[in-house]
């Protein structure tokens, strides 16, 4: 199920992106900063001031295909490609991912649930930087995943890369990469080599980033100069800021909910850039200081903006479009609270029989998309990319009425079983030979690629070594120890030949 549902997913993508809305059709607004950054880079322009208004990795992204075909109609047409592929592989990614963290039942749910997500594919037809930012976040926490169970430098070096890589196109993606090695601190000298890789793979592309934009700028900076407007714009009751800069041309900035909804007033600081990020943090301060403890009604409109307020930009601007979008965020964000309060209420009831892990960690995912909320502002857009996280959160709920779990056994903290089902399918990549283990969730095989169904058996683990062991020593004909030592059974001891007693 889950790899046809992934086939389908990938087909309505390239439907969508390559034929129904292609992304070249739709440039505009910050659409047309990162087209036109891509190509300035892809014809080796000088870099400008503004190349480091936004993050750079979408655009430098970008310019890989328009490098390779040319900055022209069919060099977009090779980064339409680029955006349905990466697309595509989220629910891939975010499928392995929920392997590792979920029952079987509930990651092909996942993958399903992703695959078909509308936003997500919608959101593929717009050269922004939600399509290939979750793409390399899901990659990410996939590959730090692994390497924090098997103790993988090659795959903590490519989860700081990725995660990296998600991070230059938004910042906050950071916080998730870092949120997969918190549960690993207290084994954090066991786990010293793939948290040294990850931080080596992380501190290159971050490197990189800052030296594009230090390039632009003519100084030292940071990820981005956009983060002190984006304050400003989240805490202070803004419609539409204009700024001045040297050469008379004017900027126009506001946010998507503010404009729908037609809220707050415009202002005009003639005198001062964009990209004062100084500026703009001190008047955002200044409004958090005048409202004082009504300060708090702010934040709670920002965390309700990021669902129900709106239709999400730029789906509202495109006729048909805006109809299934705000359907599917309206159902989304109604559901969301139901899906959050049963996830809590499995991992309190799953958490002393050693279960609930996997939903915990995706509740700390969902819930970081607070932070940009409480911190900056809230918008639908913002919290589209973090569905994801939803979706696996309710496909674990449903998985559990059409196949509810069995018991959990009580098993040694020091095994975390958890990854059973992926460490078996992953085997062969790394020639990794995976201890035997039970499904701890279900009566049927951990491997999701359809092997045929174990039965658990529930015959203690010492007896079952006991067992193995004096087949194997039957099989390659070894003495048995007692007509060694000349020991006699003991009177309580299993007579019975262990072919029966299996």
């Amino acid at each position: 199920m889950a790899r046809a549902a992934l086939v389908f997913g990938a087909i309505l993508r390239a439907l969508w992106v390559l034929v129904l809305h292609p992304p070249a059709d739709h440039v505009y607004s910050d659409m047309k900063f990162y087209v036109d950054s891509a190509i300035g880079l892809a014809k080796l322009n000088p870099l400008e001031r503004f190349d480091a208004f936004y993050p750079p990795g979408t655009h430098v992204l970008l310019a890989i295909p328009l490098s390779l075909v040319g900055p022209d109609r069919d060099g977009l047409f090779a980064g339409a490609v680029l955006w349905m592929a990466l697309s595509a592989l989220t629910p891939y990614f975010m499928w392995r991912y929920a392997r590792l963290l979920l029952p079987q039942p509930a990651a092909a749910l996942t993958a399903l649930f992703c695959a078909l997500w509308p936003l997500h594919i919608l959101y593929a037809g717009y050269f922004l930087s939600e399509t290939p930012g979750l793409a390399f976040l899901v990659l990410a926490l996939w590959m730090a995943e692994r390497a924090f169970h098997w103790g993988s430098e090659r795959d903590g070096l490519f989860a700081g890369l990725a995660g990296a890589t998600a991070a230059a196109m938004r910042p906050a993606f950071m916080l998730n990469v870092i949120a997969v090695a918190l549960p690993h601190v207290r084994r954090i000298r066991a786990q010293a080599t793939p948290v040294a890789a990850m931080a080596s793979g992380a501190a290159l592309v971050l490197a990189l980033v800052v030296m594009h934009n230090s390039t632009a700028v003519g100084a030292l900076t940071s990820v981005s100069e956009n983060s002190g407007l984006t304050f400003y714009l989240g805490h202070c009751d803004v419609h539409i800021v204009r700024t001045g800069r040297p050469d008379g041309i004017n900027f126009l900035f506001g946010t998507p909910v503010a404009t729908q909804l037609s809220r707050g007033h415009d202002v005009n600081f003639p005198d001062h850039q964009i990209w004062d990020q100084g500026f703009f943090y001190a008047q955002g301060l200044s409004c958090i200081a005048s409202d004082g403890v009504g300060h708090a009604r702010v934040l709670i409109r920002d965390v309700f903006d990021m669902g129900l307020s709106t239709v999400p930009w730029p789906l509202v601007n495109d006729d048909g479009v805006r109809d299934i979008a705000n359907l599917a965020n309206v159902a989304y964000t109604c559901v969301l609270p139901f899906i959050v309060f049963g996830a809590i209420r499995k991992i309190r009831g799953s958490w002393r029989q050693g279960g609930g892990r996997g939903e915990l960690m995706l509740v700390g995912q969902l819930a970081l998309t607070l932070v940009t909320a409480i911190v900056y502002f809230g918008d639908p857009r913002f919290r589209i990319p973090f569905d994801v996280f939803g979706l696996a959160l309710a496909a674990s709920l449903v998985a559990d009425r059409i196949a509810p779990p069995g018991p959990i056994p009580v098993t040694d903290p020091g095994v975390e079983s958890h990854h059973a089902a992926e460490q078996h399918a992953e085997a062969a990549l790394g020639g990794i030979e995976p201890a035997p283990h039970e499904d701890r969730y279900d009566t049927r095989s951990a491997d999701a690629d359809g092997e045929p169904a174990v039965r658990v058996d529930d015959t203690p683990e010492e007896d079952r070594w006991h067992e193995a062991r004096t087949r194997a020593d039957e099989d390659l004909g070894l003495v048995d120890r007692t007509a060694i030592s000349g020991d006699e059974p003991r009177e309580d001891e299993d007579s019975t030949p262990v072919e029966e007693r299996s």
